[in-house]
């Protein structure tokens, strides 16, 4: 359901029903007109954009917190690596005492 709603699609779709309907009954005062823009416009278009927009931003941040994993994995790789050979080298020395 939330791909749906935050498809550009849903947005093109909404469009042409909105302005359909202000072509087959349009407002009659400036009141109405504002209100007709308001109410359709900005709450049934701008929604699929918003989520749309969000979804972008979600993907950019699981990108970013992937990266950040990947890296800091490999961080810990090496100093593990660096503890095992620090490891060594105070067995070896506490083997020659």
């Amino acid at each position: 359901m939330a791909a749906i709603m935050s498809s550009m699609w849903l947005f093109w779709l909404l469009s042409i029903i909105i302005l359909i309907a202000g072509i087959m009954q349009p407002p009659e005062t400036p009141y109405t007109f504002v209100m007709f823009v308001i109410s359709a416009g900005f709450q049934a278009i701008a929604l699929p954009v918003l989520a749309f927009v969000s979804n972008l931003q979600g993907d950019r941040a699981e990108k970013i917190a992937k990266e950040t994993h990947d890296a800091v994995m490999k961080e810990l790789s090496i100093l593990r690596e660096e503890n095992a050979t620090l490891k060594t080298l105070v067995e070896n020395q506490k083997s020659r005492k």
